[in-house]
């Protein structure tokens, strides 16, 4: 499968591999930097379709997977990076999961339903994310503010990526020059 033969590349380049957007994304029009997006199918057609790739490449090793700001009304009425739901129980109770978990941007139209960017970040931990992006700079300082002011913030153990996920210049570059600029990263 593509997504199998995606995660063993990243590992043979000495490179974690992140999947995404989970638990799906290709059956939805909207794009969801713009507007909100919702699939109306069961988690059972899911499971039948997208749910496929993921679970296969999470058996090869997959380190950390990015979820989708889509809304799955049959599974739950919170857009799945939002939902313990899908993130607690499905992707990491029924797909055994025990990677990282990545917010898509919280600066997304999709990602509106929480509120604020203050309480999106507080969602998207709330609901098991362990990394959550802010990528438009304006929104950092509130991003990293709301981050901040967690009383329990989300716990990972991170021996996994640590397996792949450490930057070693040699393995990836091919000439000194670019492995310098690599390793100033």
């Amino acid at each position: 499968m593509l997504g199998q033969a995606y995660v063993r590349g990243m590992h043979l380049a000495g490179m974690a591999a992140t999947l995404k957007h989970f638990p799906g994304h290709g059956s939805v029009l909207e794009d969801t930097h713009h507007e909100g997006a919702r699939d109306p199918r069961t988690l059972a057609q899911l499971l039948d379709a997208d749910l496929c790739p993921f679970a296969a490449a999470f058996a090869v090793g997959a380190e950390a997977v990015m979820m989708a700001h889509v809304t799955y009304p049959a599974i739950d009425a919170l857009p799945a990076g939002y939902s313990r739901r899908w993130i607690k129980e499905i992707l990491q109770g029924e797909l055994g999961f025990a990677g990282i978990v990545i917010s898509d941007d919280v600066g997304m139209v999709a990602a509106a339903s929480a509120g604020g960017v203050g309480a999106r970040v507080a969602a998207h931990y709330a609901a098991g994310c362990h990394v959550v992006l802010a990528c438009t700079p304006a929104l950092v300082p509130e991003a990293l503010a709301a981050a901040r002011a967690l009383r329990d913030p989300p716990a990972c153990d991170l021996t996994r990526l640590d397996r792949t996920g450490r930057p070693r210049p040699g393995r990836h570059c091919t000439t000194t020059r670019s492995a310098r600029a690599f390793s100033s990263i």
